[in-house]
């Protein structure tokens, strides 16, 4: 990704909310001045911001079916401002409200697709990893015995804490399992240890130190962190992926996020520990 696409990923959500500011601002003059058709124009910026600012405070459980419904609101209030405009100018603003909202839908949601560094049926790979104190380790380590591998973006990430949060309500059955639980991210250590210490199960943490980690898996996403948060890996975020591997630290699974907002559920994690037969013999 070129450097200005970057720049123009890691400053797109705050990039909507300005724009959206600035409309409904230029919205509420203009009807005033009797353009009441402009406070329509406003209305898909308000949607584009509220499918934002939504998912930080509350992760639908179908981000699909929510998208599909702001597009239609956004659409009709276009529509509807088209109707009742005097000028083309509004249903100009209006459609470019939807099409910000679309963008942060099926573009700036979608996600880098890995090469297929992680092989189902063969050992997990090399990579180098940090422990939250500091010290060097590697995958080696995830070798050992049957795992649930996490990459995640960071505790900035609301989508992540729900995935996080989530495995830990079902960790006492992968730990029934003899299926260990190893979380990694490319946010700074300090944060890495903030957020283990909200968690009151025994679950490994990690750091992907600089995403060395990610650029060996080829799990980079170029420009993934917003511009009012730092990963410490200079704007990078990794693609979200979830790893299971076998007694023998073969890998069995392999998922890897499409859209950064939709994670599988720990139940997924369990049927297939349950289907590879995995259970623990060391």
């Amino acid at each position: 990704m070129n450097r200005l696409l970057r720049l123009v990923r890691r400053g797109y959500v705050e990039a909507i909310a300005v724009l959206a500011l600035v409309v409904l601002v230029l919205a509420v003059v203009r009807a005033v001045a009797g353009s009441p058709g402009w406070l329509v124009a406003a209305l898909p910026w308000l949607v584009a911001v509220g499918a934002v600012a939504g998912s930080k405070l509350r992760v639908p459980a179908h981000p699909e079916r929510v998208d599909h419904a702001l597009v239609a609101v956004g659409a009709t209030s276009t529509l509807a401002t088209a109707l009742v405009a005097r000028s083309p100018l509004p249903v100009l603003v209006a459609a470019a409200g939807v099409a910000a909202l679309v963008g942060y839908q099926r573009w700036y949601s979608r996600q880098h697709v890995p090469a297929a560094v992680l092989e189902v049926g063969r050992p997990l790979p090399d990579f180098p990893l940090q422990r939250t104190d500091g010290s060097p380790t590697t995958s080696a380590e995830l070798r050992e015995g049957a795992h649930v591998i996490v990459f995640f973006r960071g505790s900035w990430c609301p989508f992540c804490v729900a995935q996080v949060r989530a495995i830990a309500e079902d960790y006492r059955e992968l730990d029934r399992l003899g299926v260990r639980v190893a979380l990694i991210s490319p946010q700074r250590p300090e944060d890495t240890a903030e957020l283990a210490s909200r968690f009151d199960v025994p679950m490994a943490f990690y750091v992907d130190a600089d995403g060395r980690a990610a650029r060996r898996l080829d799990l980079v996403q170029a420009g993934g962190v917003p511009l009012a948060f730092s990963a410490g890996t200079d704007g990078d975020s990794v693609v979200p992926t979830v790893v299971i591997t076998d007694d023998d630290g073969r890998v069995v699974w392999v998922h890897h996020a499409h859209d950064h907002r939709v994670r599988p559920e720990p139940s997924t994690f369990l049927e297939v520990i349950e289907r590879e037969g995995i259970r623990a013999t060391r």
